[in-house]
């Protein structure tokens, strides 16, 4: 089974977060002890100057929370001069304070997950009550240019009646992307999976029978439905198909290289941040052995 083109880079940035999403998958590293190592600026700056090398133009900075770096901005402008799409995963409780400087820094666009306009919802999701702080985060973004913003909603029984209320909320220059919850390792007979899980087909049958157009994404040959406000549908990633259109490559907060989420066996650490050449050495292995995760 052929695997699409690797053309970007998703890094975390720390294992640290402020909320306490009841559906985190914490990008497939474990819950951290607070002294773990976290790459500096430098070392992302070397890592994505050998990263163009092999053809990756794009980073994605994701965690935790990103916004949890206190040198945040300095990563965007270490990664500024080698990649031609800067783009970052936040949950947005910080965003307000850092939308400018990132900007400023290099940063093109943001995705922003609210997964209720409902104040009580929403901190029954996350465990705070924050739901304002994001609320001015995404305004704040909005107005410094960081589009397309995402809207990540992932699709729970507790908020799947608010879709439309979330399709009127978005502004030109909003997206909003509904992701199907994803299955622990126990797989759909773990508990949590089958009280909370809603199936997407419904849902985009929905959608296209509102839709002026809809249009495909390569990555991940995800769908776009024009309403005309533009929603995305991530459907469950146990499937080849999903796989197959995967273009991403992984690094994990310490410098261990990642061929897929769920992919945790024989991991390679980037050993030497400073050695760019021994960077796309353990880059293109990574690139070279990526495969299908479900097939």
């Amino acid at each position: 089974m052929d695997q699409s083109p690797i053309t970007t880079i998703r890094i975390a940035l720390t294992k640290r977060c402020n909320l306490s999403c009841i559906f985190c998958h914490r990008e497939g590293e474990p819950v951290t002890n607070g002294h773990d190592y976290e790459m500096t600026p430098s070392d992302i700056g070397h890592i994505l100057s050998a990263a163009a090398t092999l053809g990756i133009s794009r980073v994605r900075f994701t965690g935790g929370e990103p916004l949890m770096r206190d040198d945040i901005v300095d990563i965007v402008s270490a990664a500024a001069p080698h990649m031609d799409d800067i783009s970052l995963s936040t949950n947005g409780v910080l965003l307000e304070r850092y939308a400018h400087a990132l900007t400023s820094a290099g940063l093109g666009r943001v995705n922003v997950t609210l997964n209720s306009l409902d104040p009580t919802t929403y901190a029954s999701m996350v465990g705070c009550d924050c739901h304002g702080q994001v609320l001015r985060g995404i305004e704040a973004a909005y107005a410094e240019g960081l589009t397309p913003l995402k809207l990540n909603v992932v699709l729970l029984k507790r908020n799947v009646g608010e879709l439309d209320a979330l399709i009127d909320f978005l502004q030109d220059g909003m997206v909003l992307q509904l992701i199907e919850l994803i299955a622990s390792r126990e797989g759909e007979q773990d508990p949590f999976y089958q009280e909370n899980h809603v199936p997407v087909a419904p849902i985009e049958t929905y959608l296209a029978s509102r839709s002026s157009s809809v249009q495909g994404r390569e990555k991940h040959n995800r769908k776009v439905y024009c309403l005309p406000q533009r929603v995305e549908v991530v459907g469950s990633m146990h499937n080849p198909t999903f796989c197959r259109n995967c273009t991403s490559i992984r690094l994990t907060s310490e410098g261990y290289v990642k061929k897929c989420l769920f992919d945790n066996e024989h991991l390679s650490k980037i050993s030497d941040f400073s050695d760019e050449g021994h960077i796309a050495e353990v880059l293109a292995a990574a690139i070279k052995e990526k495969h299908p995760y479900w097939c």
